[in-house]
Protein backbone atom coordinates (compact mmCIF):
# COMPACT_ATOMS: atom_id res chain seq x y z
CA UNK A 1 0.00 0.00 0.00
CA UNK A 2 1.03 3.66 -0.53
CA UNK A 3 -0.32 7.22 -0.10
CA UNK A 4 -1.49 8.93 -3.40
CA UNK A 5 -2.44 12.12 -2.13
CA UNK A 6 -6.04 11.65 -3.60
CA UNK A 7 -9.53 11.69 -1.46
CA UNK A 8 -12.82 10.14 -1.93
CA UNK A 9 -15.83 11.98 -0.38
CA UNK A 10 -17.98 9.54 1.67
CA UNK A 11 -20.71 10.49 -0.69
CA UNK A 12 -18.09 8.98 -3.77
CA UNK A 13 -17.53 6.26 -2.01
CA UNK A 14 -21.06 5.08 -1.36
CA UNK A 15 -22.17 5.94 -4.63
CA UNK A 16 -19.56 3.09 -5.20
CA UNK A 17 -20.64 0.46 -2.79
CA UNK A 18 -24.25 1.18 -4.23
CA UNK A 19 -23.00 0.76 -7.68
CA UNK A 20 -21.40 -2.57 -7.12
CA UNK A 21 -24.59 -4.07 -5.05
CA UNK A 22 -26.97 -2.90 -7.96
CA UNK A 23 -24.76 -4.65 -10.24
CA UNK A 24 -24.77 -7.89 -7.82
CA UNK A 25 -28.79 -7.25 -7.33
CA UNK A 26 -27.88 -6.92 -3.82
CA UNK A 27 -28.92 -4.05 -1.30
CA UNK A 28 -26.71 -2.55 1.23
CA UNK A 29 -28.49 -0.45 4.02
CA UNK A 30 -28.73 -0.42 7.85
CA UNK A 31 -29.47 -4.13 7.94
CA UNK A 32 -26.92 -4.89 5.18
CA UNK A 33 -23.89 -3.10 5.74
CA UNK A 34 -21.32 -5.37 4.79
CA UNK A 35 -21.03 -5.88 0.54
CA UNK A 36 -18.66 -8.87 -0.53
CA UNK A 37 -18.54 -9.25 -4.43
CA UNK A 38 -17.07 -9.48 -7.17
CA UNK A 39 -17.11 -6.36 -9.83
CA UNK A 40 -18.48 -7.71 -13.28
CA UNK A 41 -16.28 -7.69 -15.92
CA UNK A 42 -12.83 -7.48 -14.20
CA UNK A 43 -12.85 -9.90 -11.51
CA UNK A 44 -11.69 -8.50 -8.72
CA UNK A 45 -12.63 -8.86 -5.49
CA UNK A 46 -14.44 -6.04 -3.87
CA UNK A 47 -15.66 -5.77 -0.01
CA UNK A 48 -17.38 -2.44 0.98
CA UNK A 49 -18.93 -1.74 4.19
CA UNK A 50 -21.45 1.47 5.50
CA UNK A 51 -22.39 3.40 8.06
CA UNK A 52 -22.96 2.45 10.90
CA UNK A 53 -20.10 0.00 11.05
CA UNK A 54 -17.76 2.74 10.21
CA UNK A 55 -17.95 6.50 9.89
CA UNK A 56 -18.39 6.72 6.38
CA UNK A 57 -18.45 4.56 3.60
CA UNK A 58 -15.20 2.19 2.72
CA UNK A 59 -14.70 -0.07 0.90
CA UNK A 60 -11.07 -2.08 -0.67
CA UNK A 61 -10.44 -3.61 -4.39
CA UNK A 62 -8.35 -6.52 -4.75
CA UNK A 63 -7.33 -7.30 -8.13
CA UNK A 64 -7.25 -10.99 -9.39
CA UNK A 65 -3.77 -12.30 -10.37
CA UNK A 66 -2.75 -12.30 -13.90
CA UNK A 67 -0.97 -15.51 -13.81
CA UNK A 68 -1.39 -18.93 -12.23
CA UNK A 69 1.62 -20.14 -10.71
CA UNK A 70 2.37 -23.32 -10.58
CA UNK A 71 4.80 -26.02 -7.64
CA UNK A 72 7.29 -25.68 -10.12
CA UNK A 73 7.00 -21.67 -10.24
CA UNK A 74 6.91 -21.94 -6.06
CA UNK A 75 9.98 -23.46 -6.34
CA UNK A 76 11.74 -21.47 -8.87
CA UNK A 77 10.98 -18.62 -6.72
CA UNK A 78 12.16 -20.45 -2.83
CA UNK A 79 8.88 -20.59 -1.59
CA UNK A 80 9.67 -24.72 -1.74
CA UNK A 81 12.05 -27.26 -2.03
CA UNK A 82 12.25 -29.73 -5.26
CA UNK A 83 11.40 -32.36 -2.38
CA UNK A 84 8.58 -30.72 -1.54
CA UNK A 85 7.06 -30.44 -4.62
CA UNK A 86 7.58 -33.48 -5.24
CA UNK A 87 5.47 -34.54 -1.94
CA UNK A 88 2.76 -32.13 -2.33
CA UNK A 89 2.42 -33.01 -6.36
CA UNK A 90 2.12 -37.11 -4.87
CA UNK A 91 0.07 -36.10 -2.31
CA UNK A 92 -2.77 -34.57 -4.71
CA UNK A 93 -2.90 -36.92 -6.61
CA UNK A 94 -3.17 -39.98 -4.07
CA UNK A 95 -6.57 -37.98 -2.96
CA UNK A 96 -5.04 -36.77 0.72
CA UNK A 97 -6.78 -34.19 1.79
CA UNK A 98 -4.87 -30.32 2.22
CA UNK A 99 -5.28 -27.93 4.11
CA UNK A 100 -3.56 -24.72 3.45
CA UNK A 101 -3.48 -22.03 6.31
CA UNK A 102 -1.82 -18.61 6.81
CA UNK A 103 -2.56 -14.70 7.51
CA UNK A 104 -4.36 -12.26 5.32
CA UNK A 105 -2.58 -11.80 1.91
CA UNK A 106 -0.35 -15.16 2.97
CA UNK A 107 -0.94 -16.50 -0.73
CA UNK A 108 -2.75 -19.44 0.72
CA UNK A 109 -5.35 -18.90 -2.65
CA UNK A 110 -2.21 -18.65 -5.12
CA UNK A 111 -0.90 -21.62 -3.46
CA UNK A 112 -4.29 -24.00 -3.75
CA UNK A 113 -4.13 -22.62 -7.59
CA UNK A 114 -1.09 -24.53 -7.74
CA UNK A 115 -2.17 -27.66 -6.25
CA UNK A 116 -5.30 -27.41 -7.89
CA UNK A 117 -3.55 -27.43 -11.40
CA UNK A 118 -2.44 -30.56 -9.72
CA UNK A 119 -5.54 -31.77 -9.50
CA UNK A 120 -6.48 -30.58 -13.33
CA UNK A 121 -4.54 -33.41 -14.05
CA UNK A 122 -6.22 -36.29 -13.06
CA UNK A 123 -10.26 -37.11 -14.56
CA UNK A 124 -11.74 -36.18 -11.06
CA UNK A 125 -15.08 -34.37 -10.89
CA UNK A 126 -14.27 -31.63 -9.01
CA UNK A 127 -16.55 -29.63 -6.58
CA UNK A 128 -15.70 -25.82 -5.95
CA UNK A 129 -16.95 -23.65 -2.57
CA UNK A 130 -16.16 -20.48 -2.47
CA UNK A 131 -17.66 -16.93 -1.80
CA UNK A 132 -15.59 -14.47 -4.75
CA UNK A 133 -14.70 -16.40 -7.51
CA UNK A 134 -10.94 -16.69 -7.13
CA UNK A 135 -9.91 -20.27 -7.03
CA UNK A 136 -8.69 -21.79 -11.29
CA UNK A 137 -9.32 -25.27 -11.48
CA UNK A 138 -8.90 -26.37 -15.29
CA UNK A 139 -10.29 -29.62 -14.09
CA UNK A 140 -12.88 -30.83 -17.46
CA UNK A 141 -15.73 -32.22 -15.04
CA UNK A 142 -15.91 -28.87 -12.37
CA UNK A 143 -18.75 -27.59 -10.71
CA UNK A 144 -18.49 -23.94 -9.31
CA UNK A 145 -20.48 -22.83 -6.48
CA UNK A 146 -20.77 -18.87 -5.19
CA UNK A 147 -21.88 -18.48 -1.80
CA UNK A 148 -24.11 -15.92 -0.85
CA UNK A 149 -25.84 -14.04 2.46
CA UNK A 150 -28.79 -16.73 1.11
CA UNK A 151 -26.90 -19.97 0.60
CA UNK A 152 -24.30 -20.34 2.78
CA UNK A 153 -21.22 -22.71 3.05
CA UNK A 154 -23.05 -25.04 4.85
CA UNK A 155 -25.56 -25.16 2.69
CA UNK A 156 -23.34 -25.42 -0.07
CA UNK A 157 -21.41 -28.77 1.63
CA UNK A 158 -24.32 -30.31 1.73
CA UNK A 159 -26.13 -29.73 -1.62
CA UNK A 160 -22.52 -31.21 -2.67
CA UNK A 161 -23.27 -34.05 -1.07
CA UNK A 162 -26.28 -34.94 -4.01
CA UNK A 163 -24.11 -33.73 -7.07
CA UNK A 164 -21.94 -36.68 -7.50
CA UNK A 165 -18.31 -35.09 -7.05
CA UNK A 166 -15.26 -36.94 -6.74
CA UNK A 167 -13.62 -33.73 -4.88
CA UNK A 168 -14.72 -31.38 -2.48
CA UNK A 169 -12.90 -28.18 -2.65
CA UNK A 170 -13.55 -24.90 -0.60
CA UNK A 171 -11.85 -21.59 -1.33
CA UNK A 172 -11.96 -21.07 3.18
CA UNK A 173 -13.73 -23.05 5.76
CA UNK A 174 -14.77 -20.13 8.31
CA UNK A 175 -17.59 -21.75 10.21
CA UNK A 176 -19.56 -24.68 11.27
CA UNK A 177 -19.58 -25.60 8.20
CA UNK A 178 -16.28 -27.37 8.69
CA UNK A 179 -17.88 -29.67 10.65
CA UNK A 180 -20.04 -30.53 7.19
CA UNK A 181 -16.87 -30.33 5.16
CA UNK A 182 -14.64 -33.09 7.51
CA UNK A 183 -17.93 -36.00 7.02
CA UNK A 184 -17.86 -35.37 3.67
CA UNK A 185 -14.12 -35.71 3.10
CA UNK A 186 -14.32 -38.57 5.40
CA UNK A 187 -17.30 -40.72 3.63
CA UNK A 188 -16.44 -41.17 0.37
CA UNK A 189 -14.97 -37.57 -0.78
CA UNK A 190 -11.11 -37.68 0.14
CA UNK A 191 -8.80 -35.64 -1.92
CA UNK A 192 -9.88 -32.20 -0.99
CA UNK A 193 -8.45 -28.73 -0.08
CA UNK A 194 -9.40 -26.41 1.69
CA UNK A 195 -8.04 -22.93 3.41
CA UNK A 196 -8.21 -21.32 6.85
CA UNK A 197 -6.59 -18.72 8.75
CA UNK A 198 -3.98 -19.72 11.25
CA UNK A 199 -0.37 -19.00 12.61
CA UNK A 200 1.07 -22.05 12.13
CA UNK A 201 0.30 -26.07 10.81
CA UNK A 202 -1.15 -26.88 14.70
CA UNK A 203 -2.91 -23.62 15.47
CA UNK A 204 -5.02 -24.54 11.44
CA UNK A 205 -5.74 -27.87 13.40
CA UNK A 206 -7.07 -26.22 16.84
CA UNK A 207 -8.85 -23.36 14.39
CA UNK A 208 -10.41 -26.39 12.80
CA UNK A 209 -11.55 -27.97 16.29
CA UNK A 210 -12.78 -24.27 17.21
CA UNK A 211 -15.30 -23.63 14.28
CA UNK A 212 -16.68 -27.13 14.97
CA UNK A 213 -17.12 -26.25 18.20
CA UNK A 214 -18.72 -22.99 17.26
CA UNK A 215 -21.24 -25.21 15.81
CA UNK A 216 -21.50 -28.00 17.73
CA UNK A 217 -20.46 -26.76 21.21
CA UNK A 218 -20.22 -29.93 23.52
CA UNK A 219 -18.57 -32.19 20.50
CA UNK A 220 -14.74 -32.76 21.07
CA UNK A 221 -13.92 -33.16 17.09
CA UNK A 222 -10.12 -33.97 17.70
CA UNK A 223 -10.10 -37.38 16.66
CA UNK A 224 -12.20 -36.64 13.38
CA UNK A 225 -9.61 -33.82 12.66
CA UNK A 226 -7.02 -35.78 13.05
CA UNK A 227 -8.31 -38.48 10.91
CA UNK A 228 -9.59 -36.36 8.11
CA UNK A 229 -7.03 -33.35 7.46
CA UNK A 230 -4.34 -35.52 5.90
CA UNK A 231 -1.67 -32.64 4.98
CA UNK A 232 -1.20 -29.26 6.33
CA UNK A 233 0.52 -26.25 4.72
CA UNK A 234 1.26 -22.99 6.40
CA UNK A 235 2.61 -19.90 4.60
CA UNK A 236 3.32 -16.00 5.70
CA UNK A 237 4.20 -12.72 4.49
CA UNK A 238 7.47 -12.56 4.06
CA UNK A 239 9.21 -8.97 2.97
CA UNK A 240 12.49 -10.48 2.98
CA UNK A 241 11.79 -13.46 0.58
CA UNK A 242 12.30 -13.37 -3.03
CA UNK A 243 8.24 -14.41 -3.64
CA UNK A 244 6.98 -11.78 -0.85
CA UNK A 245 5.81 -15.23 1.11
CA UNK A 246 7.86 -18.15 2.70
CA UNK A 247 6.31 -21.27 4.07
CA UNK A 248 6.65 -22.48 8.17
CA UNK A 249 6.05 -26.22 7.92
CA UNK A 250 4.31 -28.41 5.47
CA UNK A 251 3.27 -31.62 7.91
CA UNK A 252 1.69 -34.65 7.56
CA UNK A 253 -1.10 -35.23 10.13
CA UNK A 254 -0.39 -38.68 11.39
CA UNK A 255 -3.00 -38.74 14.25
CA UNK A 256 -3.08 -37.71 17.79
CA UNK A 257 -0.29 -38.80 20.48
CA UNK A 258 -1.28 -40.77 23.08
CA UNK A 259 -1.29 -37.51 25.46
CA UNK A 260 -3.81 -36.40 22.99
CA UNK A 261 -1.35 -34.12 20.99
CA UNK A 262 -1.69 -33.59 17.29
CA UNK A 263 1.19 -35.82 15.99
CA UNK A 264 2.71 -34.15 12.54
CA UNK A 265 5.48 -34.97 10.93
CA UNK A 266 7.74 -32.94 7.81
CA UNK A 267 5.75 -34.62 4.85
CA UNK A 268 8.78 -35.27 2.34
CA UNK A 269 9.63 -37.68 5.16
CA UNK A 270 6.19 -38.65 6.83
Amino acid sequence: MRATGERLSPAAAMLMVRQVAHCMDREVNAQNQSLPATLPGWGARFHGVIPPAFPAPVFSIRLPGTKIFTLPDFVESGVLTPDQADALSRSVKARLNVLVGGGTGSGKTSFCNALLQVLASTADRVYVIEDTAELRCDAPNKLGCIINPDYSYQRAVMDAMRMRPDRIVVGEVRDGAALDLLKAWNTGHPGGISTIHANDTRSMLDRLCELIREAVPNLDARDLVARTVEVCVHLKRDPAAKAGRSVTGICRVKGLTPAGAWDLAPLERA
